[in-house]
Parts: C-alpha cells; sequence; structure tokens
C-alpha cells in the first residue's frame, strides 16, 4: 500500500511554463519520502548527503547528478550532520516541447534520446559522478539558467528551453559513458567469478531433483545469495527459480518422450513431490499438461 505522497505538478509549477529551477540546502529541502508527477534533476554543487530511493540510499557528494522520473518514490538524508547544497531543476516535458504534453504518450516521449536515460526505470541509475571537465559545463549551464530564471528578461523562458536542451544533450552523453563502464565492471565481475559461478551452475544441474536452496548453491560460489542471483541473471540471463524450473522441466519432457514412467513418477524424479505443482510448473512453461505433451509426442 502507498505510504507516501504523489504530488501533482501543477501544484508546483506553473502549467504555462512548468519549469523551475532552486539552489537547495538542508534547511530548505523535502526530507521526508515523497513522489512527483514532474522530472527532477539534482546536482550536488558541495557538501554531501544521502539519497534515499525507496528503500536503498546511495552517497551524493560534490559533482553527483540525479534523476528521479515521475512517480519515482526518494528523499534526502543530512549525512553525519554534514552540510550540502544543490541545484535542483523541476521541469514537465512540455516546457521543453509542447508535443510532450500527454505524459499518458509515453512512447512519444522516450523518442527523445537524450531524455530517455533520465526517465526509463528499468534503466535507472542511482547517480552519475562527473568527472571535472562534465562538471565544469553543466555548472555553467545551470548557472546561466538560474541567471535567466532570477532576472526574467524577455525571452527567458525561449532561453531556459536552449540551455535545458543543452544540459539535456550533455548529461545523455555523459549517460552513454557511464553506462559503458558499467557494462566494463560487470564483465570484469563475471570474469572474476565466472569459475565459482560455474561450479555452482554445474551443481545444479545435477542436482536439480534435490530440494534445493537458493542459500546453498550461493555458497557453492561463495556469495551472499543476493550477490548470486545478481550475477547469475547476468551470465545465464535467468533467475535462480527460473533456471532450476527450465533443468527440471527439460528433464520431464525427456522422460515423457522416452520412458514408461508415471507422469507422478516423472515428478518426483525431478523434484516435484506434489503432482499438482508439478503439472502448474509444466503447463507454464509449455503451455500444455505433462498427459498432453506425453499423448502426442511434442
Amino acid at each position: 500500500m502507498q505510504s507516501f505522497p504523489i504530488y501533482p505538478y501543477k501544484d508546483m509549477l506553473d502549467e504555462d511554463f512548468p519549469f523551475k529551477i532552486e539552489v537547495r540546502s538542508p534547511a530548505y529541502m523535502n526530507h521526508a519520502l515523497h513522489a512527483h508527477e514532474h522530472l527532477q534533476l539534482c546536482y550536488m554543487l558541495s557538501g554531501s548527503c544521502l539519497h534515499w530511493v525507496g528503500e536503498q540510499s546511495y552517497i551524493l557528494m560534490k559533482g553527483d547528478l540525479i534523476s528521479i522520473p515521475p512517480c519515482q518514490e526518494h528523499r534526502l538524508e543530512v549525512r553525519d550532520s554534514m552540510d550540502y547544497v544543490m541545484i535542483q531543476v523541476d521541469f514537465m516535458p512540455h516546457a521543453i516541447n509542447e508535443s510532450l504534453r500527454d505524459l499518458s504518450q509515453m512512447q512519444t516521449f522516450l523518442d527523445f534520446a537524450y531524455i530517455r536515460p533520465l526517465i526509463a526505470k528499468d534503466n535507472l541509475i542511482p547517480k552519475m559522478s562527473l568527472n571535472p571537465p562534465a562538471q565544469s559545463s553543466v555548472e555553467a549551464v545551470l548557472n546561466t539558467i538560474l541567471a535567466e530564471w532570477e532576472e526574467q528578461e524577455e525571452g527567458f523562458r525561449l532561453a531556459i528551453k536552449a540551455e535545458l536542451l543543452k544540459l539535456l544533450v550533455i548529461i545523455g552523453r555523459q549517460f552513454t559513458r557511464f553506462a559503458l563502464l558499467q557494462d566494463q565492471h560487470e564483465q570484469h565481475q563475471v570474469l572474476l567469478h565466472r569459475k565459482a559461478l560455474f561450479q555452482a551452475i554445474s551443481y545444479m544441474e545435477k542436482n536439480f531433483s534435490e530440494d534445493l536452496r537458493l542459500e546453498d548453491i550461493a555458497s557453492i560460489a561463495l556469495m551472499s545469495p543476493s550477490y548470486f542471483s545478481y550475477m547469475l541473471k547476468l551470465m545465464k540471463g535467468k533467475t535462480y527459480i527460473e533456471l532450476l524450473t527450465e533443468l527440471r522441466v527439460q528433464k520431464a519432457i525427456e522422460l515423457l518422450r522416452n520412458s514408461d514412467l508415471t507422469v507422478t513418477e516423472i515428478a518426483l524424479q525431478v523434484g516435484y513431490n506434489h503432482i499438482s505443482h508439478f503439472n502448474r510448473t509444466f503447463k507454464k512453461f509449455t503451455h500444455l499438461t505433462p498427459g498432453y505433451f506425453r499423448k502426442h509426442h511434442i
């Protein structure tokens, strides 16, 4: 059950130009868990704080940039009594382009390649630590936007749109480089643990009919269950349960085709103590019941 407020963008931003930029500090920040309909970019100018996304926290420091997609629960927390200064940019897509006013047409919005990394939850990263040149570029753009927002001279909205697009292009390029480094790190981790992973997977392939527990298999790989699950997904593209189920069902298919064992005997042989559980799992995997599969030798 949702236990945090989701703020409508119309309560926080002007409808004609749904954009806002502010310099924030601990005394001027919402530290309660919340979400909002608009997009938010936060850049750390100095100091340090904790950023909570759901139940996971991340340390933010000078040069870090975070993006908050619509309706993503989050909050900030002062870290070790440290102060911080952050520039916060709030905006709706149609502040950039009127054609993006309808957020229900999300695919149209996603077509903007330079915004996509910021709002795609599947690819959401907790933060980007910008290198010094990127920090200088981002800070220069943010300072220009701040000046335009504060002075609001004629044409300030157009100037902000141009600078906001420039900011998003910089961030998009940094995201591409960051994602590449993440991929390289993950590949290194796979190579580092490849032998232990293969030992654990080999054990599963030989003993899938036993009452296997994730904790026991993870210990073979000398990993915690959560880290083993992460690495298994990275290596095999399947979760622990998906891989175990696949091994069992594949063996059941072989026995249904090439043996005279009853369906109940096959269920027990591949690790299912209850025939109803075996039937449900087999049908979910093959879209057929074991009996139908055997009868038609599919």
